[in-house]
């Protein structure tokens, strides 16, 4: 397995109430895999992304990355390991508007002090299809699907061994939308990179290659 969780749980404060989002959650992720998450609004499908991608510790439980079980009170080790091998792909993008595409692509590398050449660079292009003319363009001059193919880029430039994917076509036409699953896809095809996508989006989960979903707390999977 490349991800593992066992006995997941996080709860939040609202005002006198506690509330439970995830509960004893357990997951399994193999190399390889395309896994859609599904789930309403609210049901926590974001919380658990954030954990997986060890971005948040769970109240209970453990993640095991790569074999390894994961120390979440190490920030600088997890921060080491998130740049390295996991990338992120959001909702809303999460840009930086001030740089250009080719600069929003490349900041992982530069972080962990490596800048990729242009071959690197123009192959990572031309997998998540964008054109190489908008290299030296600004995110506010793209389309919601171009500016989805930038994040992907980036997500995707530093090799990573998974790529989580919260909502990623939700603010997206439905054209857009394929086009951002098609991309994965072929990626999916091409290098056998792993997906873990968040959606509540049917069309999408039916494309992934298993489907779990998150209702009242608890993961379960389709049959």
């Amino acid at each position: 397995m490349i991800l593992e969780a066992n006995g997941i749980s996080k709860s939040f404060a609202s005002g006198q109430k506690t509330i439970e989002v995830l509960e004893n959650i357990n997951i399994n992720i193999r190399k390889g895999e395309i896994v859609a998450i599904m789930g309403v609004s609210g049901s926590g499908k974001s919380t658990l992304l954030h954990i997986l991608g060890l971005l948040n510790k769970p109240d209970k439980g453990n993640v095991i990355f790569l074999g390894n079980p994961i120390d979440f009170s190490n920030e600088s080790l997890l921060a080491k390991i998130r740049n390295k091998h996991i990338g992120f792909v959001f909702q809303f993008y999460s840009l930086i508007g001030e740089l250009t595409v080719e600069e929003n692509i490349i900041l992982p590398s530069i972080i962990t002090g490596l800048k990729p050449n242009r071959e690197k660079i123009d192959y990572i292009m031309n997998l998540v299809g964008l054109s190489h003319d908008k290299k030296n363009r600004f995110p506010m001059t793209l389309s919601g699907g171009e500016l989805q193919r930038v994040a992907l880029a980036r997500a995707l430039i530093n090799n990573p061994d998974i790529v989580i994917a919260d909502e990623p076509t939700a603010n997206l036409d439905k054209a857009s939308s394929i086009d951002i699953v098609n991309n994965m896809e072929n990626i999916n095809s091409q290098t056998g990179q792993t997906f873990i996508i968040a959606t509540h989006n049917g069309d999408v989960a039916m494309r992934c290659h298993r489907t779990l979903y998150l209702s009242g707390g608890k993961l379960g999977e389709k049959t």
